[in-house]
């Protein structure tokens, strides 16, 4: 492809076509929708004076649930390559090390639960990673820092939208929406020689346009990314103006992972689940309601009184009351209340189970159990209902997976030379092994991008695993299969006892000891 054809009117013409289909699925409602319903913003636009409605938010329960039985185990990534040598091992170790401080600085494991509440209420969600070389690194001599950025299903256009392979898309566009004075500062620097042409607009596609005002005027910055000779190359667009023209990177990968929550087939967006579940909703509140106004209205007993005695009205309040005529004929009465019919609230409970339910969020997997005789009974309840998604469980590894890749392949396109942690394994003099920590200098350039094979290991964080092993652990220890404390509180899972470092360093310079002491003692002894 020839640079030279890439201009700005082709690239509104491909964001055009990439609205059109999202239109077709009428995913831009949809998903305001079910921002809308999630938030508890669930009668917008009925105008009631009389009566307030209730919300009863059954959406936002199971939307968490879901989110947390997925996020509630925590992702490492371990690289190993193709073929073992020595040079491989370190450039593992090297990028294992350099993708966790990638994946603090930006925080993206605190991303990880929004990545994925956007991607239950939204069908799916996008991770973007672009290096600004202008970052502080924090390291002497070092510039330039890759950046994350996450992205609604809304905003990522792919070239083939029957196709949910990132990486085989003709080409992918990024939208944002961007103040225009940053997009006109962005365009001046890059350059650009029509910048302060760049104008903003309220499209009314996307979350928050409704609330755009004259001040903050806002414009949609579409960068397309293609893959021309084995790289990647990217320009930006805004309106009819190239912001920044093609250029050519030494990336082999888009720097965008994406996942969806449930697949939809021959589509790149997956399927909404909470709009099944907005009329079930909707009853929901109308019935509570009603309940509420027959309640305030008829449930309670009413007092009856003469009116023709009391002229003012009668004043609950009041500590005394002035009636016309005979006091003892100002005779009051008290009219009966109205039960709230038991079919009703019935009905209404019943609905809510049933969605809870359906979704796969009832009482069991949400732990609302009344006397748990049988503890373990429970557990298996649980851990059976969370079995559903296990499919969306291996899809967010999938994501993980993916967005590492993109990672190394943006370090060996950007890093170039710099420092690194370097742990050695070194057997000190009483043939015990420790780690010995240095600092070296890497070249990232010339990583074997292509000779390193990914895992993705899961270890389970929650309280009952880390229970068992303990337990395991305490019975291995009785049973003389650990042989001294030291093993025993290397094996502890990290968090559950306070200075484990420490304690481990005193044990072994307390064994240190005696065994020099037992050493001088055979000594004198002989």
């Amino acid at each position: 492809m020839d640079k030279q054809e890439m201009t700005a009117e082709r690239i509104q013409t491909e964001y055009q076509k990439g609205v059109s289909y999202n239109q077709g699925l009428n995913l831009y409602d949809d998903v305001k929708i079910c921002e809308r319903f999630y938030e508890g913003r669930q009668w917008e636009g009925v105008k009631t004076k009389q009566v307030r409605p209730l919300t009863l938010n059954i959406i936002r329960q199971i939307t968490n649930y879901k989110v947390a039985q997925i996020v509630s185990d925590d992702v490492a990534q371990e690289i190993e390559p193709f073929l073992p040598d020595e040079a491989a091992e370190e450039a593992a170790l090297v990028l294992e090390q350099s993708i966790e401080r990638v994946v603090e600085r930006q925080k993206i494991k605190d991303m990880h639960r929004e990545l994925l509440r956007d991607a239950y209420i939204d069908g799916d969600v996008a991770l973007y990673y672009w290096f600004d070389a202008d970052k502080h690194t924090g390291l002497p001599g070092v510039q330039g820092e890759i950046q994350a950025e996450m992205l609604m299903n809304t905003n990522v256009l792919f070239g083939n939208p029957a196709s949910r392979r990132v990486q085989a898309q003709p080409y992918i566009i990024v939208v944002q929406r961007l103040p225009v004075g940053e997009i006109r500062r962005m365009a001046k620097q890059a350059g650009c020689a029509e910048w302060e042409e760049i104008q903003g607009e309220n499209e009314g596609l996307y979350k928050g346009d409704s609330e755009q005002t004259e001040g903050d005027a806002l414009g949609t910055l579409l960068t397309r990314f293609w893959k021309e000779g084995g790289n990647v190359h990217f320009c930006k667009a805004c309106g009819r103006v190239m912001v920044q023209k093609p250029v050519q990177t030494d990336m082999t990968l888009y720097p965008i992972a994406y996942m969806s929550w449930s697949p939809r087939k021959n589509s790149y967006h997956g399927v909404l689940e909470n709009v099944e579940l907005i009329n079930a909703q909707i009853s929901i509140n109308k019935q509570y309601t009603a309940l509420a106004i027959q309640l305030n209205n008829n449930a309670l007993p009413k007092l009856v009184y003469d009116k023709s005695k009391f002229p003012d009205g009668w004043d609950a309040n009041a500590t005394t009351i002035a009636v016309r005529g005979d006091p003892t004929q100002a005779l009051t009465g008290v009219a009966g209340s109205m039960p709230l019919p038991t079919d009703a609230t019935g009905i209404t409970q019943s609905l809510m189970e049933t969605i809870r339910n359906v979704a796969g969020a009832n009482d069991a997997a949400l732990g609302n159990i009344k006397n748990p005789d049988n503890t373990s009974a429970i557990v298996a309840v649980q851990q059976a209902t969370a079995a559903p998604l296990s499919l969306t469980r291996l899809a967010y590894y999938q994501f993980i997976e993916d967005y590492t890749r993109v990672l190394i392949d943006m370090m060996h396109a950007y890093y170039g030379l710099r420092q690194v942690k370097i742990t050695d394994k070194v057997t000190n003099e009483l043939g015990e092994s420790e780690e010995r920590i240095g600092v070296a200098e890497y070249d990232f350039s010339a990583l074997p991008v292509e000779a390193f094979d990914l895992k993705i290991n899961v270890g389970a964080a929650s309280y009952w695993a880390q229970t068992l092993q303990i337990t395991t652990l305490d019975n291995m220890m009785r049973a003389n299969i650990i042989p001294d404390a030291s093993e025993y509180l290397e094996r502890v899972p990290d968090g559950m006892v306070r200075d484990k470092g420490g304690m481990m360093d005193a044990i072994r310079r307390r064994q240190k000891a005696e065994m020099q002491m037992s050493g001088l003692q055979g000594g004198v002894m002989g």
